[in-house]
C-alpha cells in the first residue's frame, strides 16, 4: 500500500513521543508560513499527514484542517498538495474521517480561491465529503462559493502583515466595500461564511451578497462562479446515494429557496438555474411523492414568483413536475382538493404572464413557460371533474398573441 520510505516513516511515527510531535507540528507551521513554499515545506506537510495517520492523532488532524486552509488558502502549491493528499489517502483517516467531512467549509476556501485549478480535484473528493448530516449546509456553501471568494479577497486585504498577502491587483473597485466588510452588524454573517467547520446551521446571506456586489466582476470571483455548476453536478451525484426521504425533501426546499437568492455574478444565475431545475426534476423522479408532501411549499413558490423570465428554467421544472406527479398514481394521499388548488394557482400564474405587456424592465415570458403551464393545466383538469368545464371553456385555451 505504501512505498518502503513511507512504511519506514509510519513505523517511526508510531514510536514518536508527544513532545516530539508538538515540535514537529510547530516546525511545519513555520515552514508553511514562508512566502516562498519550497520542497521542504511540502515534504514536511506530507510527513505530517502520515504521522497523523500512524499515531491516530486527532490533535494533529484538527491542526491541519483548522489552521492550514484558513490561513494559507492563497498558496496554490500548498492548496493542490493538501487537497490531492486528502483525495488519494482517504484510507489513512480511519476513525478521524469525520474531521475531514466536518471541515468542508475550510477546504472550500482552497477551492474558492484556486478555481478552476482545483475543480477536478474537488469533483473527485466530494463523494467522500458528502454526508447526510451536512448535505444541506454543503449545498448552501457550494451555491455561495463565489461569495466566499469575494470575502476571502477582502479578508486578505484586511490582514495587517504584508508578508501574509499574496500578489494580486491592488486596485479595489469600491474602497467602501472593505469598510462595510468590517461592519460589526454584519460580522455574524461574515464569520458564518468564513467558518472553519460545519456548524449545523444555515443563514440567509442576502445582506452579504449586497455588500460584496462590487466584487462580483473580479476575475477570481468569475472563475470560481464558472466552476460551481460542475461542482453541483458532482454533489448531487454523491448526495443521492445517501439521501433519505426527509433529506430529499429538504434539498428540494433548498432549491426552491435559493433559485431566488444567488450572488449576482454575470451569467452565474442562469448557469446555476439550469442545474437546479435539472436536479429538481431528478429528485422528483427519485421520490415522486414529494410533490404531495411539499404541496404547501410548492404553492407558495408559484405564488411568490415575481421574475418568471429570470427563473424560467426553475418555474418550468416545477410546473412540469406538478403535472407529472400530482396524481394518485404516484401518491394515494393526493386529493381532488389539492389538484384544484394547484389548478387555480397555475391558472393565475398563466394569466399573469400572458396578460402582462413586455417592456424593457419586464421582458416577454419565455414561450416554454406558457407551453408547460397550459399542458399542466390540461393534465390536472383530466384528474378532477370540477375542472373539466373550466378547461373546455376556452378562457386560457387559446395561445395569447406573441406566443
Amino acid at each position: 500500500m505504501f512505498t518502503a520510505g513511507a512504511e519506514s516513516l509510519l513505523q517511526q511515527a508510531r514510536e514518536i513521543q508527544a513532545e516530539e510531535l508538538r515540535k514537529f507540528c510547530s516546525r511545519v507551521s513555520k515552514l508553511l508560513r514562508e512566502e516562498d513554499l519550497g520542497p521542504d515545506a511540502i515534504d514536511c506537510l506530507r510527513r505530517l499527514f502520515l504521522i497523523a495517520a500512524a499515531v491516530d492523532s486527532e490533535a494533529v488532524y484538527q491542526h491541519l484542517f483548522t489552521r492550514v486552509p484558513a490561513e494559507l488558502f492563497h498558496s496554490p502549491m500548498l492548496a493542490f498538495e493538501f487537497v490531492q493528499f486528502c483525495r488519494d489517502n482517504l484510507h489513512l483517516f480511519g476513525g478521524n474521517l469525520s474531521i475531514l467531512t466536518l471541515s468542508f467549509p475550510n477546504l472550500f476556501k482552497f477551492l474558492a480561491w484556486n478555481s478552476p485549478a482545483l475543480t477536478a480535484e474537488f469533483v473527485a473528493l466530494l463523494p467522500a465529503l458528502v454526508d447526510a448530516s451536512t448535505a444541506v449546509e454543503m449545498l448552501h456553501a457550494l451555491l455561495d462559493l463565489p461569495c466566499l471568494t469575494a470575502a476571502l479577497d477582502l479578508q486578505l486585504r484586511s490582514w495587517p502583515a504584508a508578508s501574509e498577502r499574496p500578489l494580486w491587483d491592488t486596485s479595489l473597485r469600491n474602497p467602501s466595500c472593505l469598510e462595510a466588510f468590517r461592519d460589526p452588524q454584519l460580522q455574524g454573517l461574515v464569520q458564518h461564511l468564513l467558518r472553519s467547520k460545519a456548524s449545523g446551521t444555515t443563514q440567509r446571506l442576502a445582506p452579504l451578497h449586497q455588500l460584496l456586489q462590487p466584487m462580483a466582476s473580479c476575475a477570481r470571483v468569475a472563475q470560481c462562479a464558472e466552476a460551481v455548476p460542475t461542482l453541483l453536478h458532482a454533489f448531487f451525484s454523491a448526495v443521492t446515494q445517501v439521501a433519505s426521504g426527509a433529506l430529499t425533501n429538504q434539498l428540494v426546499l433548498l432549491l426552491l429557496e435559493r433559485s431566488d437568492s444567488l450572488y449576482r455574478v454575470p451569467q452565474f444565475e442562469a448557469r446555476v438555474h439550469r442545474v437546479l431545475s435539472a436536479q429538481f426534476l431528478a429528485l422528483c423522479k427519485l421520490k415522486p411523492s414529494l410533490v404531495v408532501e411539499l404541496a404547501r411549499d410548492l404553492l407558495e413558490f408559484l405564488g411568490s414568483v415575481n421574475d418568471v423570465h429570470g427563473r424560467a428554467s426553475m418555474v418550468t421544472s416545477v410546473v412540469w413536475a406538478i403535472g407529472e406527479y400530482l396524481s394518485v398514481t404516484y401518491d394515494r394521499r393526493c386529493t381532488v382538493e389539492q389538484i384544484n388548488k394547484f389548478f387555480e394557482a397555475l391558472e393565475a400564474l398563466l394569466f399573469e404572464v400572458t396578460q402582462s405587456r413586455p417592456s424593457a424592465a419586464l421582458p416577454q415570458c419565455p414561450p416554454q413557460v406558457v407551453t408547460v403551464l397550459m399542458t399542466t393545466l390540461t393534465k390536472l383538469a383530466s384528474r378532477s371533474q370540477d375542472l373539466i368545464p373550466r378547461c373546455l371553456g376556452g378562457e386560457w385555451g387559446e395561445r395569447p398573441a406573441g406566443f
